[in-house]
This record gives structure tokens, sequence and C-alpha cells, in this order.
């Protein structure tokens, strides 16, 4: 009886993960690449004011590069807005002295704002970039985060590419510039999840906001569309604020387009381990729309998909299971690794690992998935706790 339940749920095993290779090759054939709309403006076409908008809260180590990368944009109708959300590392200092150094032809491109008190409701970034549309001037408003680094073609490229698919909300997924073993285990889950379970091209061809994805390190909205939906203030008190934007947006009627930027646009979201851990914990739970009901599902399937067929594998000869069994579990979890292999050799552009490195990230998903599975059980529990989800040196009750 035994066998034949473990023989079923393999079976079941295989099916789905048979759908999801298929989902993700189907996804990598019609991901856009941004690079492909880097263009000259014809003779006398009239450049859209862009308005490239920073929030920055202790981002010393990384505002120079954002920024200087910012400024050497091929677009002459541009402003960059750098908000200080009360940094205590000097971030603000830094901003300043490239706006004291920067040409007398780039006066006003650069400007430095500086973020007032908290209010009560509010997430810390939302609120940071709500400041900075109430001081944007442009017809575009393009969000970035402090730690990204772009190519001197993303802007032009971006406001092409919106006008191509005629979408009021581009979205993008840059190249994770991944250094550390624990980064280079956990961060690429996010690739994997989005191109094993999200029908890519669904996203700008139906109108359903489930069909949807917002990356903060690449958001840029047609302005008149983002203050239609109320921007971050009707989502002020929601941790994942991309994510939620993009919903709203469909959710409006309007249209949006999800994009590879891997050739222009890179980010270092986590030095370590632990920084993943944390950066995770704030997230995740989020992303299940803080049901206790689907993460606990998620966290059963994750195990039940890329963990158990393993461990099935592996016991199969203790426990006397047949042989059926074990090559089912080891044909499941080779599946797996395949997809996680075939996402890594896409996607890195910075600091490649050499081969047998990403082949051995690759074989330890099954470690990777558990992980996440902890970490999503800490973030409900920094969700439940009396002092609420911790950011930034902030505590979000």
């Amino acid at each position: 009886m035994i066998t034949l339940i473990l023989s079923y749920y393999l079976i079941a095993c295989l099916i789905l993960l048979v759908g999801m290779f298929g989902l993700l090759l189907l996804n990598l054939l019609n991901f856009p690449r941004l690079k492909g709309f880097i263009a000259r403006e014809s003779p006398g076409e009239q450049q859209p004011l862009l308005s490239i908008l920073v929030p920055a809260r202790n981002e010393a180590e990384n505002i120079e590069a954002c920024i200087r990368s910012l400024l050497a944009q091929k677009y002459e109708r541009l402003e960059v807005l750098i908000l200080d959300d009360q940094s205590t590392d000097g971030t603000d200092e830094i901003v300043r002295t490239i706006i004291d150094e920067l040409p007398a032809r780039h006066f006003g491109r650069l400007r430095l704002l500086h973020g007032k008190t908290l209010p009560t409701g509010w997430i810390g970034k939302n609120f940071a970039c709500h400041q900075l549309y109430q001081q944007a001037l442009g017809d575009y408003l393009f969000f970035t985060d402090a730690d990204t680094w772009h190519a001197p073609e993303t802007a032009s490229a971006v406001i092409h590419c919106m006008q191509h698919y005629e979408v009021q909300l581009l979205t993008a997924l840059p190249d994770q510039e991944l250094r550390s073993f624990g980064e280079r285990l956990m961060i690429p889950l996010l690739n994997f999840t989005i191109f094993t379970l999200l029908p890519i091209p669904l996203v700008r061809l139906r109108p359903e906001p489930s069909l949807s994805m917002g990356n903060g390190q690449l958001l840029c909205f047609e302005r008149s569309a983002y203050a239609a939906i109320g921007g971050h203030e009707a989502i002020k008190n929601q941790i994942l604020e991309d994510v939620r934007l993009a919903q709203t947006i469909k959710a409006s009627g309007r249209r949006m387009v999800l994009v590879d930027a891997l050739e222009l646009v890179r980010c270092r979201m986590y030095r370590s381990f632990k920084e993943v851990w944390a950066g995770f914990s704030k997230n995740l739970y989020a992303f299940y729309n803080q049901m206790l009901p689907f993460a606990i599902l998620a966290i059963i399937c994750n195990l039940a998909l890329f963990v158990i067929p393993l461990l099935l594998a592996l016991i199969a000869p203790l426990a006397h299971l047949s042989t059926n069994i074990a090559l089912a579990g080891v044909i499941a979890y080779l599946m797996a690794v395949l997809m996680r292999l075939i996402i890594a050799i896409r996607f890195p552009r910075i600091a490649r690992p050499p081969a047998w490195q990403q082949m051995l990230i690759s074989l330890l998903h099954p470690l990777a998935i558990t992980l996440e599975c902890l970490i999503l059980l800490n973030s409900i529990r920094w969700r439940y706790r009396r002092a609420g989800t911790a950011w930034k040196g902030r505590q979000y009750p």
C-alpha cells in the first residue's frame, strides 16, 4: 500500500516538473530583451521628460556608482532625484559632493532631497518614493534602487520599449551580482520561481492582476498612470510594494511588460547569507499576501517537489522500497537540478562562477529550497511577533 501511494506521489511530481520545465523553456524563448530597444532618436523627435527617482537609506557603499551611472545616460531630457531617507552613514554627503563636481551643462540634472519623518502607517521605502514623486517633473517616472548600476543606454531603451509595447509600466530583471556562496545558493531562487511558475508572455498580453510581476530595481511608469492608481500612497503599508504596484496597474485596466535587462542593469541586493536571510524574511511572507494557509501550502509543495523525492531515492535501499521509486526520485531530483542549471547559465553576467561551481550549486537545489522554507517560516514569525518586521533600522508592527 505504501509503495503504491509513493508511486502515485512521484508520478504526480514528475508530471508537475515536466510542466514547469516546459514553462521555463517557453519563458526563456519569449523574454524580451531591453537591449534590443537601444536606438537613436529620429532628428527633431521630442523626447519625453524622464525623472529617475532613487530612495536611499544608508547607501554610502552603493550610491556613488549608482548616481554616476545615471548621470552618464545617453538621454538628454532627464532629471535624477535622490532622496536621503534620514541616513546616518554619510549618504547625503556623497550626493552633495557629486552635485558640487557637476559641470555647468549638467546644473540641475541631479537633485538631493531630504526625507521627512516617517508617518504612522507607511513603509519607509514607500514614503520615500512618494516624496520623490511629489518633486519629480517628468512625464515618465523611473524608480530604481541605490544598489543598482545602469548602462548609458538604459533610459533610452526603457522609453522606446514602453512606447513600442504601448504599456504604462515597465519592470525588468537586472543582472544580479553574486559574490558569496550564500548569495549564489539563494538569490537565483527568485528567477527559478518566476520562470517556472509565471507565464511571462501573459504579463503583457493578459489583463489579470495575478499575471503581473514587479521589481523595485527598475519600475518605470507613465506619470498619468502612476497618479491614476494612487502611486505608492495607495500601497503605503505594503512591504512588497513593487509587486503590489504591478497588480494595481493591471487591476486599473492598464498594461505592463516584464523585460530582460541583464545587459543594461546590474544589482547586488545582498552581500552575505546573513543579509539574504534578513532580506528574504522581510519579503517572503508578503509574497503570499500574508495569508497563512497559502504560505503553509507553499512550504508543503516546495518540499514535496524538490526535497522529498531525493530523500526517497536515498532511503529506498534502506527502507526496502522498490527500484522504481528510487529511480523516479532520482529523475525528479535531476529535473529540478537541470532547471536550476539552465537558469544559472542563462542569467549571470557579472562575476559568473566557474562551471564546476554552477553545477555544485545546482546539485544543492534541495538545500536551497529547504533554507527558503525556513526563511518563510521566519518571515511568518516576524509578521506575528510583537516587534513586527525589521528592515533598515525600522520596525513595522
